[in-house]
């Protein structure tokens, strides 16, 4: 790894204050141009309504938003974390992946304007930059026509910009604390603002409008589901039986997402051996593996910053045992019949509602088949339900794998919302509820699910979980060359 001989130009760091965006082609998002103004102009008429609903008089309110992008993070001296991943409400409003910027909208109920406003030049010199770095875009009018704004402001300005009279400033008040965003100019931006002409929730007003997908948004998360799904039947594949840890699976399933055309995760995936998935957060992917051992792989591609996500389970040695597959049953039989409820005419469904059933299903199998004792009441088997099953089965996706998280459980799913459906079961090794044939298993099976008017689709129907359809895929190790 190479290293910048003047150290000069390190020194100028923030000092110089060309304005300027990597250069950027917005197509490349799949996202047209006026998308991003439909989402902006969704924003404004939400917090339009939202103003109307906290005032008495009916006069014309002054309101400000404010959403910064994230800082490039980096491991090292002159050594950045790659790739970069924007704050995902930047990314949503503007589809600009510049690091360090910052987004305005400014107006009232007739009208509003937006403003960008960029980081200066890390150099001295924008052509020092541009070798270094790549080629750039510095002229504002180019800029703000690529991304639809109004203005385009050098950062400097942010501190004295001229803030329109008694307006009501709307941001995220999480992002304070957030390590991924430069605070330098936004607190004092901030502290020009009277607390009570502040509203720090500006992410409960995104969210309610990120949590519906769009028809593009739609396409975008199906092909991310698809190149997941096709990563994981080439890791299954080439699960040979003579892998022996942990990093070898994941390096497997990098390459297949890369392969496929996926440029980084979702998140960073999780291979968990020899029931270490009991570790709920389990991440170290660095442990043996034996031939009796069974493999959950937790992963998801990334495709134009929309995330896919799925979780599969399946034997080394290529069959389950019959306790295994027992196990393994009931819980498919509880994530299919999950998603089957989004076709039972209930007009409510909820992530709460969703966790409520999950729990019903599961004490129902579990006792049909004598691993919960029959003889336990109700309250019992709940606890020990909750014990053995403590994740919720449900998270929305899109932009973040655990996407819009400021939206209630509560709230009942629409159509638009994508959300996964996972339940787990997690036996320790020391339970006393069950047979000791059963402990230490531990697992989810997770696939992405879009809520439609008609019912649902699963985005991850090509991933196969049937215990037969493994079966094939894990016979074919012996006939594959593929390394």
């Amino acid at each position: 790894m190479f290293t910048i001989r003047s150290k000069s130009l390190i020194k100028s760091f923030l000092r110089h204050s060309h304005t300027y965006i990597d250069h950027y082609d917005l197509s490349t998002t799949g996202i047209s141009l006026n998308e991003f103004q439909q989402r902006r102009q969704a924003l404004v008429n939400l917090i339009r309504n939202y103003i109307k609903t906290q005032k008495e008089d009916k006069t014309s309110t002054n309101f400000t938003i404010c959403l910064p992008a994230s800082s490039r993070l980096f491991m090292g001296p002159d050594v950045a974390y790659f790739p970069f991943k924007q704050q995902s409400d930047f990314y949503y409003l503007t589809g600009c992946m510049q690091p360090d910027a910052l987004l305005l909208l400014n107006g009232n109920d007739q009208t509003y304007s937006t403003s960008l406003f960029l980081p200066p030049c890390p150099m001295t010199l924008i052509d020092e930059y541009e070798r270094w770095f790549g080629p750039t875009i510095k002229n504002k009018e180019q800029i703000c026509e690529i991304f639809g704004i109004d203005h385009v402001y050098p950062m400097n300005q942010l501190t004295t910009w001229k803030i329109p009279s008694s307006s009501v400033l709307f941001h995220n008040s999480q992002l304070i604390d957030d390590a991924s965003i430069n605070k330098k100019n936004l607190v004092p931006f901030f502290k020009r603002f009277s607390t009570s002409t502040v509203c720090n929730q500006l992410n409960h007003f995104l969210h309610s409008l990120r949590s519906i997908k769009s028809t593009t948004e739609q396409d975008l998360l199906r092909h991310a589901c698809q190149l997941t799904s096709s990563a994981f039947i080439q890791t299954i594949k080439n699960c040979k039986k003579r892998i022996d840890n942990e990093y070898l699976i994941q390096a497997r399933f990098q390459y297949e997402c890369a392969r496929l055309g996926s440029t980084s995760m979702a998140f960073y995936p999780v291979v968990a051996a020899k029931g270490r998935s009991n570790v709920l957060h389990y991440q170290k992917n660095d442990q043996p593996i034996t031939k009796d051992d069974l493999i959950m792989l937790d992963g998801g591609c990334l495709y134009k910053q929309y995330a896919g996500d799925i979780t599969r389970l399946w034997p080394m040695n290529g069959r389950f045992t019959s306790a295994q597959q027992q196990l393994y049953e009931i819980l498919l039989t509880v994530q299919k019949d999950l998603i089957g409820y989004f076709s039972s005419g209930d007009k409510s469904i909820s992530r709460s509602k969703l966790n409520a059933v999950a729990d019903q299903y599961m004490i129902k199998y579990l006792r049909e088949e004598f691993i919960l004792s029959r003889s336990i009441d109700e309250r019992d088997a709940k606890r020990i339900v909750n014990d053995l099953c403590p994740t919720s089965v449900s998270h929305h996706l899109g932009l973040d794998v655990h996407d819009c998280e400021a939206i209630p459980f509560s709230e009942p799913l629409q159509s638009g919302n994508v959300i996964t459906i996972e339940p787990g079961l997690y036996i320790p090794w020391d339970c006393q509820d069950v047979p000791l044939m059963y402990r230490g298993f531990a697992t989810r099976i997770e696939d992405d699910v879009l809520i439609t008017d008609q019912g649902y689709e699963v985005l991850t129907k090509s991933c196969p979980k049937e215990v037969n359809d493994l079966y094939k895929l894990l016979d074919e190790r012996d006939r594959t060359s593929i390394e």
